[in-house]
């Protein structure tokens, strides 16, 4: 009889720690995340520009690969802080996004961006509508790059990592906060959750920037090629501030990409690996 409880016990265990695996390993793996990968940057850039309640002056539409982290860190450069995707790795912020994006609620962007200036990479690229709805006086850069290039640097960082038969299955079980992101706010919004077409993708890369000079009004719109860009001035004369005596970032995002993937993928093993592990020994523990 007392085996018999013992074994029920370590069943009830077992089917309890399957049902609460996801969200467990879930959570923890993106804290875990955020501290390790992004906790000291994404401090030391809200301690620097603390601004609580600042409207948002910046929306920074272009697709990724499209020099959004150099951009990001020249906005912060000239006194407008950046909301990037970066800031989607503690937890609660990714989730109050893909409410944002799901919902459109003013309430939810003004929570969200609180105390930023500018915003970029996912996030306003998939709701820029919305966002110049509740900032109509936010000024817009639309960073852009030849489609053919733009399309050989996604596919060999971006998609070739979080996309295709093997690849989305373990991206989606070892990084699950980044695959719910890019699935729902890029895959399935541009490119009908197809990214690895050549075709459907640059398509999307080009209806999108005819669809925001048509929506925006030109005197608030800076198209920003990144690839014919050299330094502030253009940057800087649109935003209506003095360039800064200091050289423009140029941060490379292939790199910085592929160590984020790495960095999250490992995070999320050891998390999921000592999840079983402390099962497995619960268990024994109650059997033996």
């Amino acid at each position: 009889m007392e085996t018999a409880f013992k074994w029920l016990q370590a069943c009830a265990l077992l089917l309890s720690a399957l049902v609460l695996a996801k969200w467990i390993c879930h959570y923890s793996a993106g804290w875990l995340t955020y501290f390790f990968l992004f906790w000291k940057t994404l401090k030391h850039q809200r301690r620097g520009f603390p601004g609580q309640g600042k409207r948002l002056k910046v929306i920074l539409c272009g697709f990724l690969r499209t020099g959004t982290m150099s951009l990001m860190t020249a906005l912060d450069t000239l006194g407008f802080p950046c909301f990037h995707g970066t800031h989607l790795a503690r937890p609660p912020t990714g989730d109050l996004f893909i409410k944002a994006f799901t919902y459109g609620n003013p309430k939810d962007w003004l929570k969200l961006l609180d105390g930023y200036a500018s915003i970029a990479d996912l996030a306003a690229l998939s709701s820029y509508k919305d966002l110049i709805k509740i900032f109509p006086e936010a000024k817009v850069i639309l960073n852009i790059r030849d489609p053919n290039r733009w399309y050989v640097s996604f596919s060999k960082t971006i998609t070739k990592t979080t996309h295709g038969s093997d690849r989305n299955f373990i991206f989606k079980l070892l990084t699950p906060l980044l695959a719910d992101y890019f699935q729902v706010a890029v895959y399935d919004k541009f490119f009908s959750g197809n990214p690895q077409d050549r075709e459907t993708c640059i398509r999307a890369f080009t209806d999108h920037i005819e669809e925001v000079k048509k929506h925006v009004a030109p005197e608030n719109l800076l198209i920003y090629d990144i690839e014919k860009e050299k330094g502030w001035k253009t940057l800087c004369e649109f935003m209506e501030v003095p360039i800064p005596d200091v050289p423009f970032p140029r941060v490379n995002e292939r790199e910085a990409f592929g160590l984020l993937v790495k960095g999250t993928a490992f995070i999320h093993i050891m998390v999921l690996f000592l999840y079983v592990a402390s099962i497995i020994y619960i268990v024994f523990r109650i059997v033996a």
